[in-house]
């Protein structure tokens, strides 16, 4: 039935025979969740251990958590805002074209002596500047875009809730996401900002689309600190960069550990921080040198986005500035819920002062990390103790750090205010003695909203190629398929017609998906072709015997980030189909 739907599509014998062996090779006699008993969600649970601890579903550490959005805000975001991204790329001009400066992020030369990966990022970004906006640059717009991305996480087979067990009985929870193969790949762990859980976050879902379904990445998405998610689980609680900079230590040591079922599919561990959880990825990439060995780096790589640089002065900003301030503080007094159990004394509070008397309660009770012990090395003359303002204000300490820091950053963020953060390294106000970061300042974009200002797919495949610029065990193997066309002589094809293709979103029962290319000559003479491609071939493994429409949109969001469609030849009679898996 198959083979014949590509007679009648490619209009003659010699390419339905092609299409007929090619259909042999690639598409598998049974679909994956037909090959054995196990599920999805049994895949990923086989790396469970003490450490890595994967709780029943209706376990209450995953079903009585608080801070969660208000319903209302929930029904305006989840059902009257929300929208679908597919991450289709954006026509630019061909000295734009987001392949060739994702192959020159990946020249080895660029991994030796200062960060030459950052300035040609921030060089990109600067002489592609009108070729990847969107044309979504205001305040509204941008943060409404980033909080009504529609994505169900945990409706989601290829992510699993976790909980992290770290030195000093903390309680981190995660979302972990796995590719459902035993490849050994990359593995990102992702830091969210102020107040973010892992139950209902929203403005940092566009970043698991991104670096899990549209790269070739295994994730770890953990909660920060002052999630209330992360007060109810705790005993003791606090947050900054320094607390989060040794649990990311803890984290990657425990995915490169050996006697840990996740190192199996761990090639290397990258650090990825978005606002404040950005301030402890900076700090970690500190500790990065002193527990690491002498030939492995713990940590390879750093990227942050408008991350908190100065975080006293920061918060002074978000507790006793303004208007903005005020509705900081009703914003947080909402997310903040279950803090009075630690901090009796926040129920008394001034008008608009419950972040401010928050703060000061928690500063005056830190008596040192959540998560620190003998075993993490800190920096020649820091020392674990009660100073919360002098431990966070690491950059005294920096210098000589080897692996590579790249910090995005936007000169008009309300929130994280360039001037007194980012600002401050790109122009030397604060003085470090490391060539290896680098600060790219954006003019357009609000705090973090980056996929929104600028082209998705572009701004996707600089982000994965950096880490993959140092992920040099990691190797990504190109699939080719080659379609013989029939009539007219299309080497005189437009490129740009050529190079864009559609693809229908696959049936729940489906073991293929539909890729729909559309040709048209100088002449006007059209073509179109369609290729049902198996899902075997893509960089996922499927076990479930059905796909849930989260998968679904996964499998459409892969092909339009990793599909290449191209001519061949010198008559242009061969059409190329290529994407590239984890070999």
């Amino acid at each position: 039935m198959t083979q014949w739907f590509f007679a009648v599509q490619c209009g003659s014998m010699l390419c339905a025979i092609f299409v007929s062996l090619s259909l042999f090779f690639l598409t598998p006699v049974a679909f994956a969740g037909q090959a054995g008993s196990m599920s999805q969600r049994a895949f990923i649970e086989q790396f469970a251990s003490s450490r890595l601890e994967m709780p029943p579903e209706d376990s209450p550490i995953l079903t009585s958590g608080s801070g969660r959005y208000p319903e209302p805000l929930n029904f305006l975001f989840e059902s009257v805002f929300r929208w679908t991204p597919l991450g289709i790329p954006k026509k630019v001009n061909i000295t734009c074209d987001r392949d060739f400066w994702s192959n020159r992020l990946q020249d080895t030369r660029l991994n030796q002596g200062v960060n030459l990966q950052g300035s040609l990022i921030e060089k990109y970004f600067k002489e592609c500047e009108s070729e990847l906006e969107t044309g979504s640059n205001g305040y509204v717009r941008n943060i409404v875009g980033m909080l009504t991305i529609k994505y169900r996480v945990h409706e989601h087979p290829f992510l699993r809730r976790v909980v992290l067990n770290l030195p000093g009985a903390v309680k981190l929870k995660a979302i972990l996401g796995l590719k459902g193969d035993l490849k050994s790949r990359p593995f990102v762990v992702v830091r969210l900002g102020v107040f973010s859980n892992v139950e209902n976050f929203k403005p940092e879902r566009s970043w698991i689309i991104s670096l899990f379904e549209q790269s070739p990445f295994n994730v770890l998405f953990v909660e920060n600190m002052t999630s209330a998610e992360f007060i109810q689980n705790n005993v003791r609680v606090s947050f900054g960069g320094y607390d989060e900079g040794l649990q990311n230590i803890h984290i990657a040591r425990m995915l490169t550990d050996p006697g840990e079922p996740i190192s199996k599919v761990v090639d290397s561990v990258h650090m990825f921080g978005l606002s404040l959880g950005g301030h402890g990825v900076l700090f970690s990439s500190l500790l990065n040198k002193y527990n690491s060995t002498e030939k492995t780096p713990l940590i390879r790589s750093f990227m942050t986005m408008c991350p908190v640089v100065d975080l006293r002065n920061t918060m002074t900003t978000l507790t006793q500035k303004g208007t903005f301030s005020k509705l900081a503080d009703l914003w947080g007094r909402d997310r903040l819920r279950g803090l009075e159990s630690h901090f009796p004394q926040v129920k008394e509070y001034k008008a608009f002062g419950f972040m401010d008397k928050a703060l000061a309660e928690l500063v005056q009770s830190f008596k040192g990390a959540l998560s620190y012990d003998s075993t993490v090395k800190l920096p020649p003359g820091m020392i674990d103790s009660d100073h919360f303002w002098e431990l966070n204000n690491f950059w005294k300490y920096y210098r000589e750090v080897k692996e590579p820091v790249v910090i995005f950053a936007n000169d008009r963020d309300p929130i994280v205010p360039f001037a007194i953060n980012s600002e401050l390294l790109k122009n030397k106000k604060i003085e470090i003695a490391s060539a290896n970061l680098y600060v790219i300042e954006l003019p357009k974009g609000v705090h973090c909203t980056l996929p929104i200002t600028y082209d998705w797919a572009s701004l996707t495949s600089i982000v994965s190629s950096y880490f993959l610029a140092n992920s040099s065990a990691f190797k990504l193997q190109e699939q080719v398929i080659s379609l013989p066309l029939q009539g007219p002589d299309w080497s005189e094809t437009r490129a740009e017609k050529v190079m864009r293709f559609r693809v229908k979103k696959p049936k729940a029962d489906a073991h293929f998906v539909q890729i729909i290319i559309d040709l048209k000559d100088n002449k006007g003479k059209t073509k179109t072709l369609s290729w049902n491609m198996s899902l075997e071939v893509l960089d996922f493994k499927f076990f479930n015997k059905t796909l849930t429409n989260s998968e679904q949109e996964m499998i459409v969001r892969w092909l339009y980030q990793n599909m290449r469609v191209r001519l061949q030849g010198n008559s242009g009679n061969n059409l190329l189909l290529s994407w590239k898996t984890a070999s």
